[in-house]
């Protein structure tokens, strides 16, 4: 399965940038990083995805999953779509704990 093909065309993203087996995706909705397996993420992919509104860094992103086949990757799929679906509760949870959306 052609990971990153799959994430743009579903979430309607473009490529930010690729370096070192790291990726970046963005939409105006929606930002995914996706890690391919290495030594650092125990030979397993890792997926992270962050709103704009409440983008700070990679390393605090609210959704981070990680998989190892295709199956993993389409129960990550699901649970992307539950994050984006809950927004607005998981961006009121950020603001009532005092983190600055810009």
């Amino acid at each position: 399965m052609d990971y990153l093909k799959i994430l743009s065309s579903k979430y309607d993203m473009i490529e930010e940038w690729t370096r070192h087996g790291v990726t970046v995706l963005k939409s105006s909705d929606l930002y995914i990083q996706l890690i391919e397996p290495h030594h650092g993420t125990g030979f397993q992919y890792c997926l992270r995805a962050e709103f704009p509104e409440t983008f700070d860094r990679w390393s605090v992103a609210l959704l981070e999953e990680e998989f190892v086949n295709d199956g993993g990757f389409l129960q990550v799929l699901a649970a992307i779509d539950t994050f984006i679906k809950d927004k607005i509760i998981i961006t009121n949870d950020v603001l009532s704990k005092g983190m600055r959306l810009e």
